[in-house]
């Protein structure tokens, strides 16, 4: 059967950039102002990971002393001619889908054929044929397939028939981020393309998010995407450095598509570099408007080894330790941690090798550097992750001059930081305090007093980043910043009795140590 050719993703607009919308990989190529991606932030870090796949596939250099050589412009134009030499490989449909396992279909038809043979009553012919559709994409920006139980709460949960462009993304997103669970297609056999036959347990969590609550992911950022692309790029020698990358770069999977979990191809990817670009951690196939679903090659967690250059890792202690993602602390507030390269004790604390490499190479060639981080906070429960209560996509952006970067910047920032989180704390200890004085114990509004102490405070982080600088001027920002604890505590703890009044005036944060350090 001929399957026909549609939607090229070279040639069709389809990734959302800021300003521009809806862009083909050719004009993400070609375009060089082209400033950042848009989307929510796992997204964004998906498509940044294909199109790093792409960079590496078409221009890895062989060392440092080469990479020096190189320019952002150079990047991009091989990039092109990467693009044209294996355009027959990035149709959306057709016999060789991007991304894609045709030969799903065939097992889902093995399956239906078994299953109304088998089938006793209407009901069981009726599940047969039912079984056999593709599965809904649901609303599409989550990593997951909707549950069939779903509650609908709001509109925004109704699944809807997905455009081309959104689908490409969804395929595009699956492959590292899938979230674990059951959601997959049960009962297919095939030892070949599947690694099992009979009932397949419950997915794993694809790589990039980890089989907890989901990794924070960091990279650096330039002024525009092609910069970006450039300042995260790896050189044959630093993924050599890397031994957990043991067959090294790896070939991108459209050149050469595993056709099952064991296969060499499949092994091949498993273990280099270009598998925490594009993981294939799921087997799929765009049928219609839906989706066959299948779960696709299985990886280790960070505790068993797995590592990618986006992840912030501590190996200090026997057991690695990663930053995850979490809603209530946003990813500004790991700053310190992800420049820990930068300050006097360079052996310990965490690692983002985006972020170190880029920096160590970049330094002296680019004016402003960005440290982008994000991703995406699931729940995990028995092997299944799903995203609720206060659940949701994390990203902060922070911008540095890279005259001002170096040791003592490194330390005043780290002081900086550490004295806001004090303050912090003051303002859960005095929200708390006034409420107990009035025989009340509500910790969860303490809680929410200092989550709004730090909410204000990212409004003005970007200064205190530059106040950081020698001579430092960070006594400006102390006192804005001293007033958003006061913002905090008076939000939450009101003062309109006379009881309240004096149980305020008691409580009141006392930030004169903070003002005068």
């Amino acid at each position: 059967m001929n399957l026909e050719n549609r939607f090229n993703l070279i040639d069709e607009p389809w990734i959302t950039v800021i300003d521009k919308g809806r862009l083909s990989l050719r004009q993400v190529f070609s375009e060089l102002d082209n400033r950042a991606l848009g989307g929510n932030a796992l997204q964004k870090m998906a498509v940044t990971k294909l199109l790093l796949a792409i960079a590496q596939a078409a221009c890895t250099p062989a060392d440092d002393e080469a990479f020096e050589a190189m320019e952002s412009s150079e990047l991009s134009s091989k990039c092109l001619d990467y693009l044209d030499k294996w355009h027959d490989r990035f149709w959306l449909y057709g016999e060789k889908p991007f991304l894609q396992m045709p030969a799903l279909q065939g097992l889902i038809e093995r399956r239906k054929r078994k299953d109304l043979k088998e089938a006793k009553k209407e009901s069981d012919r009726s599940n047969a044929e039912a079984n056999a559709k593709p599965k809904s994409l649901g609303m599409g920006f989550y990593p997951d397939m909707p549950s069939d139980n779903n509650t609908i709460l709001t509109q925004y949960q109704i699944p809807k028939v997905l455009a081309d462009a959104d689908k490409a993304i969804f395929i595009v997103s699956l492959m590292n981020f899938a979230l674990g669970g059951k959601r997959v297609e049960k009962n297919l056999e095939d030892q070949l393309i599947l690694g099992y036959v009979g009932k397949t347990p419950s997915a794993k969590s694809a790589p990039s998010l980890g089989n907890y609550v989901g990794y924070l992911h960091s990279m650096l950022v330039g002024e525009t995407l092609i910069d970006t692309l450039f300042l995260n790029l790896f050189s044959q020698e630093r993924i050599k450095e890397n031994a957990y990358w043991t067959t090294g770069l790896g070939t991108a999977p459209w050149e050469e598509m595993p056709t099952g979990v064991a296969c060499p191809a499949a092994i091949n990817l498993k273990s280099s570099y270009m598998a925490t670009l594009v993981a294939l951690s799921r087997f799929v196939l765009l049928e219609g408007d839906g989706i066959y679903y299948v779960e696709g090659i299985h990886y280790p967690s960070h505790k068993e080894g797995w590592r990618e250059p986006s992840m912030a890792v501590n190996t200090d202690a026997a057991t690695p330790k990663i930053k995850w993602i979490d809603p209530n602390k946003r990813p500004w507030r790991e700053l310190v941690s992800l420049l820990a390269f930068m300050g006097t004790d360079v052996s310990s604390g965490y690692e983002c090798q985006f972020i170190k490499n880029g920096f160590n190479r970049f330094r002296q060639r680019y004016k402003k550097l960005g440290v982008w981080s994000g991703g995406l906070r699931v729940s995990p429960n028995a092997g299944d992750q799903s995203v609720k209560q206060d659940n949701d996509f994390v990203e902060s952006l922070v911008f540095l001059e890279t005259v001002m970067l170096g040791e003592l910047w490194y330390n005043q920032l780290k002081i900086e930081m550490e004295a806001l989180d004090k303050l912090s704390k003051t303002v859960f200890a005095s929200t708390n305090g006034f409420f107990k004085a009035q025989n009340m114990s509500d910790t969860a509004l303490a809680d929410q007093a200092s989550t709004l102490f730090w909410q204000l405070c990212e409004r003005r982080f970007q200064e205190l980043v530059d106040a950081c600088e020698p001579p430092y001027a960070t006594n400006k920002v102390r006192k804005a910043f001293a007033q958003f604890a006061i913002k905090a505590y008076d939000t939450f703890c009101p003062k309109e009795s006379a009881r309240q009044i004096d149980a305020w005036a008691k409580n009141r944060p006392n930030l004169i140590n903070y003002l005068n350090p």
